[in-house]
């Protein structure tokens, strides 16, 4: 330990320093100012873009379960027209009847 001691606390202690953040920061141990507000930067808008990504998935999963209903509807109205063109009472599970449609 005494063999190093020298070289920390004299004059090639500054040097061997500065060799080593000089190291650090080109091998990106160490990062500037400029890069870390880059990065803050790119953070803020990947989070907006994710923010956006979110609520475009809302609502297509809106709009599929809105048109996911509305075949439903589509469907049980056309079990109705066929029951009642075909003369016969619709079934009472649920779908449409003929006082439904005003008929």
């Amino acid at each position: 330990m005494e063999s190093y001691l020298p070289l920390i606390t004299g004059g090639t202690g500054a040097v061997v320093v500065m060799a080593l953040w000089v190291y650090a920061f080109y091998s990106g141990k160490i990062h500037s100012d400029r890069e870390f507000s880059k990065l803050e930067q790119e953070n803020t808008q990947l989070r907006a873009e994710n923010t956006q990504l979110r609520a475009a998935v809302e609502t297509e999963r809106k709009t599929v379960d809105e048109t996911a209903s509305a075949g439903q509807v589509t469907n049980q109205l056309i079990s109705a027209l066929t029951a009642i063109a075909a003369g016969r009472k619709a079934a009472p599970r649920g779908d449409l009847t003929a006082e439904d449609l005003g008929l």
